[in-house]
């Protein structure tokens, strides 16, 4: 028995820690764990983000994710002219599965965008996370706890644990080009590495066993179809190991008000998972704040599990416009 259990959670922990990242539905909507080239990379100033989603609630054990990230523009003063240099913090926290399986990692980005015309910008970045990664054995049962047809929680498990918890450094780098066209008319295209050191990713003592490397291809834009409707497609490719996740579709947004330090929208849109769930999702946006929640309906095999439910997904995010200091300026005495 003992190892075919070694066998089971060797095999779940692989599978688990290569395969399965952390990952968002609303992807557009948490951009610093997609590509760190896109810190600072914004009309304000600076930009508080949260995101969180519990997956699978229907069934006896949920996976819930959660993810807050701050980033603002340095040297914001005109000493760099229209070019960028952005800086970011991020904190993420994932739970799943019986042993409360928990990640969580913690670290910054920070990216330069350079100007090459008019409209287009061209950005790269770097982040760094410190990360950990445990689970509580006490939420494991096993054969020797059951004597005679009765579950003895205190009773020996037979089985000897060395670990239940390691630190590893993860590294991720991208690049991303901006075509700005107008406000309501910008491209984006961009592709980041994660896991680039490709860190440890087993309890055992074993360091031959590593997370492979994330690739991430995301393009996105905003296409102004009518004075008070945009078009907002947005795409995501990523790649880890054998893994593939795909999830491609569009939102259409209607501009409620448009007048200055005013500006209120709603949204709503589609997206399609390959081979797992459709997503559809509300927003709404305002001068300073933006919100979204969604939903994933699934469609894989494991519908026969969830009958079909998938999760739920929240975002928010706050931006501030900080007012530039004039040039030239007469400070008058108080008295």
């Amino acid at each position: 028995m003992k190892k075919i259990y070694i066998i089971i959670v060797s095999i779940f922990l692989i599978k688990a820690l290569t395969a399965q990242d952390l990952h968002f539905s609303q992807f557009f909507n948490s951009p610093l764990n997609i590509n760190p080239a896109v810190t600072g990379v914004y009309q304000e100033d600076m930009r508080f983000i949260s995101n969180l989603r519990s997956q699978w609630f229907s069934v006896p054990v949920p996976y819930t994710t959660f993810s807050m990230a701050y980033d603002q523009k340095l040297l914001n003063d005109g000493r760099l002219g229209n070019n960028i240099l952005g800086a970011g913090i991020i904190l993420n926290y994932d739970q799943a599965g019986d042993a409360n399986m928990q990640n969580i990692q913690l670290g910054g980005s920070i990216a330069y965008t350079r100007q090459l015309s008019k409209m287009h910008f061209l950005s790269g970045g770097f982040r760094f996370l410190v990360a950990q990664r445990r689970f509580d054995v006490t939420k494991l049962t096993f054969d020797n706890q059951f004597i005679d047809g009765t579950f003895i929680p205190t009773a020996n498990t037979g089985e000897n644990f060395t670990n239940f918890s390691y630190t590893y450094v993860d590294i991720g780098t991208g690049i991303n080009w901006l075509f700005q066209i107008s406000k309501r008319m910008n491209f984006n295209l961009g592709i980041a590495g994660m896991h680039l050191n490709e860190p440890k990713a087993t309890f055992f003592e074993d360091n031959d066993i590593k997370q492979s490397v994330r690739w991430n291809l995301q393009i996105s834009g905003v296409i102004q179809l009518a004075p008070k409707i945009d078009l907002m497609p947005s795409a995501i490719f990523s790649m880890q190991g054998t893994q593939q996740e795909r999830i491609f579709g569009t939102a259409i947004q209607y501009h409620l008000n448009q007048r200055f330090a005013k500006e209120k929208a709603i949204k709503i849109g589609t997206w399609y998972r390959m081979n797992d769930a459709v997503i559809t999702g509300f927003g709404l946006s305002y001068p300073t704040w933006s919100a979204m929640v969604s939903y994933d309906f699934n469609t894989s095999n494991f519908s026969n599990a969830t009958n079909g439910v998938g999760g739920v997904e929240f975002s928010f995010q706050y931006k501030i416009q900080t007012v530039k200091r004039g040039k030239n300026r007469k400070i008058c005495p108080i008295f």
